[in-house]
């Protein structure tokens, strides 16, 4: 019988492959349990055009992401946070910490699997970020400032 995956299925193949196998594996374990459909012609191309649509989406998406890490370039950053009298804090600013300052200050979103770090700061001082993704770059200085 050949099915349509709606998930991947070990040993039998990943998510949108159409394939052929048993009849009784396909009735009773895959489409009962929602892991495939019976590969009709009008399913196959259904299927097809919901990929084409989800794979617009995302390319949207990747614009959209490219644009607001362009627009963050030179852009300074300021974070408050606790330090001690030499200068360390007692909470690290991971990217996260940075995404949401970004947000909060310039109103632009920005994936924090986008901001590169090398390790999480851990100072009080001026710092140069990379944000990066898979077709843009920037830099943006980041100020932590010590609060009590």
């Amino acid at each position: 019988m050949k099915i349509l995956l709606l998930k991947d299925v070990a040993k039998v193949g990943q998510r949108g492959s159409v394939k052929e196998v048993a009849d009784g594996y396909a009735l009773n374990y895959l489409i009962p349990n929602s892991l495939a459909i019976q590969a009709t012609p009008d399913k196959i191309a259904a299927h097809a055009a919901a990929q084409k649509k989800e794979e617009e989406g995302r390319e949207m998406e990747h614009r959209a992401v490219a644009t607001s890490v362009q627009s963050v370039e030179g852009v300074r950053i300021i974070i408050a946070a606790r330090a001690t009298e030499k200068g360390g804090l007692f909470k690290s600013i991971t990217a996260a910490d940075i995404a949401k300052a970004v947000l909060d200050q310039r109103r632009i979103k920005l994936p924090a699997e986008a901001i590169v770090l090398a390790k999480p700061i851990k100072e009080v001082g001026e710092h140069l970020i990379t944000i990066r993704v898979s077709n843009a770059e920037a830099h943006l200085t980041l100020s932590i400032t010590a609060v009590d």
